[in-house]
C-alpha cells in the first residue's frame, strides 16, 4: 500500500500545478481585461469633458450671436450697413487688427489710434495733447 500512494503523490502534485497554473493564467488574464476596460473608461470621460467643454463654448457663442451689438457689428462689418449721418471707410487688404487711424496731425506727430478706444477717451488725448 505504501507504494501505491507513493505512485498518487506526483499524479496529485502535477493536477495541482496544473490547476494553479490554469487559475493563474486566468486571473491574469481578468486582470488585463479590468486594466484595459479602466483605460477605455478615463478615455471616454476626458472625451467627454472635452465634449462638454466645446459644449459650453458654443452656448457661450449662440448667447453673443444673438447679442443686438454682436449682430450690429457683423452687419456694419460684412454688409456694410451704417446707422443715419454715419460715414463708413472701407479699407480693402487690411484686417481690422491691423488698422488704425491717424488724423489730421503731420505724419511725424501721429500716433495710432485703437480702433476699439472710446470716445471720451480720443477726446481726452486730444484736448490732452494740445492739437
Amino acid at each position: 500500500m505504501s507504494s501505491f500512494s507513493k505512485a498518487k503523490w506526483p499524479i496529485f502534485l502535477v493536477a495541482n500545478v496544473a490547476v494553479l497554473l490554469v487559475v493563474g493564467v486566468s486571473t491574469v488574464r481578468e486582470t488585463y481585461r479590468g486594466w484595459t476596460v479602466d483605460n477605455e473608461i478615463k478615455a471616454l470621460e476626458q472625451k467627454a469633458q472635452d465634449l462638454e467643454g466645446k459644449k459650453n463654448e458654443l452656448a457661450d457663442m449662440a448667447i453673443k450671436m444673438q447679442s443686438q451689438d454682436f449682430i450690429e457689428q457683423e452687419a456694419r462689418a460684412k454688409l456694410g450697413l451704417q446707422k443715419p449721418g454715419e460715414k463708413v471707410v472701407i479699407l480693402e487688404g487690411v484686417s481690422v487688427g491691423q488698422a488704425t487711424w491717424k488724423g489730421s496731425q503731420s505724419a511725424a506727430d501721429s500716433k495710432a489710434v485703437d480702433l476699439y478706444e472710446s470716445n471720451p477717451h480720443k477726446w481726452w488725448r486730444y484736448f490732452s495733447q494740445g492739437n
